[in-house]
């Protein structure tokens, strides 16, 4: 649950930016689009860091030392996945649903973003608890 809690808030963070770059320079661009993904997913990760780290899994997480140095490099190397994964899935879908034409563009990349993020958060998750905090 507190997995859960922590991933609706880095999703608002997600949708926040995301849609924040895109009203202030709206575009059909993939290549833009998965620009703006980047830099949406970097900032949840950043809160997904701090909240994971100091609640979600605050037993397993380390300190100090070389375990703290392992734990941060293997947070690093998952949050790259999962903008890599997320950037993927975005970058795939996208065309896909603006090419059909049934809804707005806005709206036709949110749905596209949501596909991307629920995707990335199953791997992170994965990642998270059986690599970087597995206790």
């Amino acid at each position: 649950m507190k997995f859960v809690t922590v991933g609706l808030g880095n999703a608002a963070i997600d949708l926040g930016v995301f849609n924040g770059l895109y009203l202030l320079s709206p575009t059909r661009s993939v290549g833009r689009l998965v620009l703006y993904n980047s830099v949406a997913v970097a900032m949840a990760i950043l809160n997904s860091y701090v909240w994971n780290t100091r609640w979600t899994f605050r037993r397993q997480a380390r300190r100090r030392g070389r375990a703290l140095m392992r734990q941060r490099a293997l947070f690093v190397a998952q949050s790259l996945v999962n903008i890599g994964v997320n950037d993927l899935v975005l970058g795939l879908i996208a065309p896909w649903i603006l090419a059909l034409h049934l809804m707005p563009p806005a709206v036709g990349n949110n749905l596209a973003k949501l596909v991307a993020m629920l995707t990335a958060s199953f791997s992170s998750f994965l990642m998270m608890r059986w690599l970087v905090f597995r206790g």
